[in-house]
């Protein structure tokens, strides 16, 4: 007869791990305690990426730079001191004098009449345009393999050098096969598929990578892999069959890292824990070429000594308050504010703060959607200030994404932009957008972008009074990316023509015509309440507030709103919410070496707004995974809420 003790559990849960857990599909959400998240990120990115390209051997010193700038450090540079963010007027300078044997490496950039980016040696910021490109197809090489080698695992790209992983069927795939009578449920059992599984034999960790353990000790920078000095701490505990899931996680991890050595020569470093904000947190604790497991155990005293501000969400706007709130600065500290005392100050949905600091968030690794539009912008230093400045740019802009457009063909050959959009900003003042519609052409040329472009190009221009021109940012963008059906794609669109005659392609003086003036709307900040609108609580006005960062305007020579454009990476000083479509990008009084840092910064200023928003939209749903503390009981006439209010899948 099988023995049916509940296994051991590091928070004192009331509900083990179960046979449900272990075997029904409608298990797997995540809220099972099996759930194995991995985070991955590529040390040293771009450096890494300009070392394969170089051929350059891996103890090499190497920094990429963008202009006067240094954006990427490998390893073997940091060994120098050298890092991204040198102060002093010169940094490139003074990394080359803390290292004389550095390679310095600039980042691709566009000229005038060339279809790909290149390297060239005579760069400069006058002329040229950067180009993320060669480093968006080393991505996309890079998930290429997490995919291939975790098939049956979602998988989330956080940004262009890193990734959320979801093991979980994977590691619970592996627990069958290694634990076979787990596989189905003893005819014996007393409560079915919800009794508890019997207790777990003691993990093998050595397979694993680093184990974080129990005493939470500091990050190390360096170290080798497995090496920890507090092996013998591992086995203080009795292990859980939720460790065995890490196990088999970071196994599968470790397999995915030496795949990607082995085919691209990049070197990973990633964390594995029962969330993304722990696997992500985890995953800087060894660096690089390394990964890190994260036990239930152990979640307390890791995160205790750490700045708050260091989780996800709680950066920022947010974090500021709070730590001016409170006189707190590290987890540990925030651990002694009551929850009545958080919900007091910052209202009731502020649970999830006092939840995501011990350890719990039930945020899903999701797969973004394909981005709708694709975005070439420049900085121009000096100024445009006549129209021939600007042909100059279209030409650059143009030739950007052609390749751009081209190589999203490849994967969708029936991709194709519904229109152009020109966008330009004068000093100090927000972005103005025009738009036309962008015909299907099988022959995509710079040339042929550029005769659009040109032509949105004079009709921004012509009204200006001469000597009154002075752009300080120029994009072109394809807005509204989709695959076409398969008659559209003919010769020149000569059987199936996506426009009827008179919709012949025309420039658009009108804000969208498939959007009405309510949908053009800003979200309002919803409140909890059914019916009437309630009076907002501290955390509401605090974080409904718009952030302070440039206003974007995306106006048509009539002054209607033109759709704004859906991009979600930093593209050559500038950033587009995918959310609302808002363009963040520094002033000209921002100077060179800051304007990566207070993007940065603006940017997560702006992630606050729509944490705001986010907080409140979604269905509270209840957890069964580990103990959270119910809310204060609100009046009868308002909605509860809490962290799931905001982490929680929809239904």
């Amino acid at each position: 007869m099988a023995h049916f003790q509940a296994s051991a559990r590091k928070d004192g849960a009331a509900n083990p791990v179960t046979y449900r857990h272990l075997l029904s599909p409608q298990a797997m959400t995540v809220f099972n305690p099996l759930r194995t998240i991995a985070h991955c990120d590529i040390d040293g990115a771009f450096a890494q990426f300009e070392q394969v390209r170089l051929g350059l051997p891996d103890h090499i010193p190497l920094i990429a730079i963008q202009w006067d700038s240094i954006i990427a450090v490998n390893y073997p540079a940091r060994a120098y001191g050298i890092k991204r963010g040198f102060s002093g007027n010169n940094p490139i300078g003074e990394a080359k004098k803390a290292c004389p044997h550095l390679v310095v490496q600039h980042v691709a950039t566009f000229r005038q009449g060339d279809t790909e980016a290149g390297y060239w040696d005579d760069v400069d910021r006058r002329t040229h345009k950067v180009s993320l490109d060669p480093y968006r197809r080393e991505s996309l090489k890079i998930l290429a393999v997490f995919r291939e080698m975790a098939p049956d695992c979602e998988i989330e790209k956080a940004s262009i050098d890193e990734a959320f992983m979801d093991l979980t069927p994977m590691a619970i795939k592996q627990m069958l096969k290694t634990f076979p009578h787990l596989a189905a449920v003893p005819p014996d059992a007393p409560d079915g598929l919800d009794t508890p599984l019997p207790p777990p034999p003691p993990v093998d960790w050595s397979r694993s990578g680093n184990v974080i353990p129990l005493n939470g000790q500091k990050k190390v920078e360096t170290g080798e892999e497995g090496k920890d000095s507090s092996e013998d701490e591992v086995e203080d505990v009795p292990s859980t069959w939720e460790d065995w899931a890490l196990c088999f996680g970071a196994e599968i991890m470790m397999q995915v890292r030496e795949e990607v050595w082995t085919r691209l020569h990049y070197t990973c470093s990633a964390g594995i824990a029962h969330n993304k904000s722990l696997a992500k947190l985890c995953s800087s604790w060894k660096k690089p070429n390394a990964q890190t497991v994260l036990r239930g155990a152990s979640e307390a005293r890791f995160l205790r000594d750490m700045p708050f501000t260091d989780i996800r969400f709680l950066g920022g706007k947010l974090g500021n308050a709070i730590s001016e709130e409170f006189g707190a600065n590290t987890v540990g500290d925030l651990l002694t504010v009551s929850l009545d005392k958080l919900q007091e100050t910052f209202g009731e949905e502020s649970i999830w703060v006092y939840n995501i600091i011990r350890g719990i968030d039930h945020t899903e690794v999701k797969e973004k959607l394909v981005t709708k539009s694709m975005l070439a912008s420049k900085n121009t230093i000096p100024a445009v200030r006549t129209p021939e400045m600007g042909h100059h740019w279209l030409n650059i802009l143009a030739g950007e994404l052609t390749v751009r457009l081209r190589e999203g063909r490849e994967s969708a050959p029936g991709l194709w932009p519904k229109t152009l959009v020109l966008s330009t900003r004068a000093t100090s003042e927000s972005f103005h957008s025009r738009q036309t519609a962008f015909p299907f052409t099988r022959n995509l040329t710079p040339e042929y972008i550029v005769k659009y472009a040109r032509k949105l190009w004079d009709e921004t221009t012509a009204p200006l009074k001469k000597g009154t021109m002075k752009y300080s940012n120029i994009s072109l963008a394809f807005h509204g990316l989709e695959s076409l059906e398969e008659g559209q794609r003919g010769i020149e669109n000569f059987f199936n023509p996506g426009l009827k005659k008179e919709e012949a392609p025309k420039r658009s003086r009108t804000s969208s015509p498939t959007r009405d003036a309510e949908s053009n709307k800003k979200p309002r900040l919803p409140t909890l309440q059914t019916g009437s609108v309630k009076k907002k609580t501290p955390l509401e006005n605090f974080l409904s507030q718009k952030p302070s960062t440039p206003k974007v305007e995306s106006v048509d020579s009539d002054g209607s709103d033109s759709p704004k454009l859906i991009h979600s990476e930093e593209v050559d000083g500038s950033w587009t919410c995918p959310k609302c479509q808002t363009v963040i990008a520094p002033g000209d009084d921002v100077v060179e070496e800051d304007r990566e840092r207070w993007l940065t910064a603006a940017r997560q200023e702006h992630d606050d707004y729509h944490f705001a928003l986010s907080l409140q939209e979604e269905t509270p749903r209840a957890s069964t995974s580990r103990p959270i503390p119910a809310p204060r009981q609100p009046k009868a006439t308002k909605k509860s809420a809490g962290i799931k209010a905001f982490f929680a899948p929809k239904r």
